[in-house]
């Protein structure tokens, strides 16, 4: 009784192998080239994707403007950061994760 394992790939006669020690060669370019004539897939991105790109592109250049501004003041030691906004930031960060985790904040 033979067994034919349908993983085996050396028994397998494919159009371009030439024998299991050499197969011929095609260039991705061939192969590009071959796709294309067969009718190749297209993507297209709408135009709401143009706009979402554009609106990163802008926010991460306003953001790296603000950071470098930033990195000016403190350089200059003109920067003031406000002690009271600060902690006040924390704690109602901290307050609102309680809350979102069903917790009370207190032990």
């Amino acid at each position: 009784m033979k067994i034919q394992n349908p993983n085996d790939l050396a028994a397998v006669s494919a159009p371009g192998v030439r024998d299991t020690a050499g197969v011929e060669g095609i260039s991705r370019k061939d192969s590009s080239r071959a796709a294309e004539g067969a009718g190749a897939d297209k993507a297209e991105l709408s135009g709401l994707a143009a706009k979402i790109s554009q609106a990163q592109e802008h926010d991460s250049t306003a953001r790296a403007a603000k950071v470098e501004h930033l990195r000016q003041l403190v350089a200059s030691g003109e920067y003031q950061p406000d002690a009271e906004a600060i902690s006040r930031g924390i704690v109602n960060d901290a307050l609102s994760n309680a809350a979102s985790a069903g917790g009370t904040g207190q032990s």
